[in-house]
């Protein structure tokens, strides 16, 4: 009878995350809109489907990303979203701005049609509710529905051409009548050209290209308003800590990271036993067994964090080994591929360009603009959903464009 095994402490939680013998469990309910998406995927499929992407994730390409595109996609996002009000949601800015990313990288051509665009955000919004189901708080069969639903629309308004145009292209590269620089950088353009090699059904492609925008901007954006809270919060107890933060990205950079170890994107990580084991630290399970893995609390052991692992102190230090955001993007050979694009890596981890991370450059930037959390609409959480998130979170600017 298959038995399931709870982890709690940072070492199990770890051991659990890297062991070849359990695979991804979280996505089984919406493994309709995930089944084969690399984030499901284990074993040799997945060693090899991450080989292919891997390619596109290089930290030269997230530092110009850094440098370049986050700054100008979030100032088109808030001209976007500020309209006449004082107060603008944040939550929406940010997820709009890392959605154009995300969506360029999944390989979904989107043009300047700001209805067109708004769109797809609905949609994606959509496919994130339905691929998480198993944390939603409603109808569960009616949001996978809604879901798959959501998917079509995708498919056929903004996949369909954006994969015509990609394989015309290749065929003509393969028939030397462009050069390979031609082709775009991106998941749909990798998958297409080694789609015959790797024997990649169409659905897969399908499901793929459309789980890359949503994880993208979805994660991205709570993590964002999570460490965006903290930054006022410790403002308010300690006056001038904003502007502290704007003149040291560094501060600001543990200030994040320190957010992302409290709010991991999600509170509990289920792997499936796929053999009979254990793992180093004695703990047995059975081929059938479910491993349900407390991320919170394994971000919050003790003997890693300190005795107040429970609080925010971003200026805490932890133990050899372990990252200062825990394990909130994985660890192995499943770590999150976009990690060092959220969160960017440590002060001395960075063989070039220092990364600061998508979170920490788009904080500086609202900071930089007098960014304060807004008196007339007090944040709201996302009830829907048992994931710790923010449904609204309104900020208003300084006019002079300092923070208070």
């Amino acid at each position: 009878m298959a038995e399931t095994l709870r982890l709690e402490s940072w070492s199990t939680a770890r051991e659990a995350l890297r062991h070849r013998d359990l695979r991804q469990g979280l996505y089984d309910e919406g493994r309709a809109l995930m089944d084969g998406v690399i984030v499901n995927l284990h074993g040799a499929p997945h060693t090899e489907r991450r080989r292919l992407e891997n390619r596109l994730f290089r930290r030269d390409t997230f530092a110009y990303w850094e440098r370049e595109l986050i700054p100008t996609l979030l100032e088109e996002s808030l001209a976007t979203h500020r309209g006449d009000g004082a107060d603008v949601d944040i939550v929406p800015v940010v997820r709009h701005a890392m959605l154009r990313l995300a969506a360029s990288v999944a390989g979904l051509d989107i043009g300047s049609d700001t209805a067109d665009f708004l769109r797809l955000a609905g949609l994606m919004t959509r496919l994130a509710a339905a691929s998480t189901v198993v944390h939603a708080t409603g109808d569960k069969s009616a949001i996978v529905a809604d879901g798959l639903a959501a998917l079509d629309e995708v498919r056929s308004t903004y996949l369909a051409p954006a994969w015509a145009r990609r394989e015309s292209l290749i065929r003509e590269i393969r028939a030397e009548r462009r050069p390979e620089s031609d082709l775009p950088r991106d998941i749909l353009t990798v998958l297409l050209a080694a789609r015959e090699e790797h024997g990649m059904p169409t659905d897969v492609i399908e499901r793929e290209v459309a789980y890359f925008p949503w994880v993208g901007s979805h994660s991205t954006s709570v993590a964002l308003v999570h460490a965006l809270h903290h930054c006022f919060e410790h403002d308010a107890e300690r006056p001038g800590t904003l502007q502290t933060l704007v003149s040291e990205p560094d501060t600001l950079q543990r200030f994040v990271h320190e957010s992302l170890r409290l709010h991991p994107a999600s509170p509990q990580s289920v792997r499936c036993a796929v053999a009979h084991g254990q793992l180093p630290t004695g703990d047995r399970f059975a081929a059938g067994d479910t491993i349900v893995i407390d991320m919170v609390a394994a971000n919050r052991d003790t003997s890693v964090f300190g005795d107040d692992a429970d609080t925010f102190d971003p200026m805490r230090t932890v133990i050899d080994g372990a990252a200062p955001w825990g394990l909130t993007f994985g660890s192995g050979f499943h770590a999150c591929l976009g990690q060092e694009l959220a969160g960017g890596l440590p002060p001395g981890q960075s063989d070039g360009d220092r990364l600061l991370g998508a979170i920490t450059v788009m904080i500086s930037s609202l900071l930089a603009k007098g960014a304060r959390r807004s008196s007339l609409y007090p944040p709201v959480r996302d009830e829907r959903t048992t994931r710790p998130t923010w449904r609204t979170y309104h900020v208003v600017f300084d006019q002079q464009g300092n923070p208070r």
